[in-house]
């Protein structure tokens, strides 16, 4: 299996320059919430298994945020409200973020609006 570090991760990353810039301004509380978000942040998951259905994930390899639809043994069968649907490996998936759930909702608002007529 790859190795992934914290630099890999964009939300580890985010949360490293947030960290950086609460130091700068000597908000210690900031500091220690950061680090310990960023311990705790799984940035990928180690088997098949751990992929449920229904989980929102992001695609490295895409830069794109779906749903889990699937989970075969080496791929992940993932799908957008807008209904694009692709597979890749599970290896290259972390767990959404809240922002990236919220996301995902709007996205399928938006979607029903455009079939709907709306938009």
């Amino acid at each position: 299996m790859e190795s992934i570090t914290s630099a890999d991760c964009d939300v580890c990353t985010a949360l490293a320059r947030q960290r950086d810039a609460a130091r700068l301004t000597g908000r210690t509380a900031t500091v220690q919430s950061r680090n310990t978000e960023i311990v705790n942040h799984r940035q990928f998951f180690l088997s098949p298994a751990e992929v449920a259905v229904g989980t929102v994930v992001y695609d490295r390899d895409s830069g794109m945020v779906g749903m889990v639809r699937g989970v075969g043994a080496l791929l992940a069968h993932l799908e957008r409200p807008t209904h694009l649907t692709w597979e890749t490996p599970y290896t290259r998936l972390r767990p959404g973020t809240e922002w990236e759930r919220k996301q995902l909702v709007a996205l399928a608002r938006l979607q029903r609006d455009r079939e709907r007529g709306r938009s």
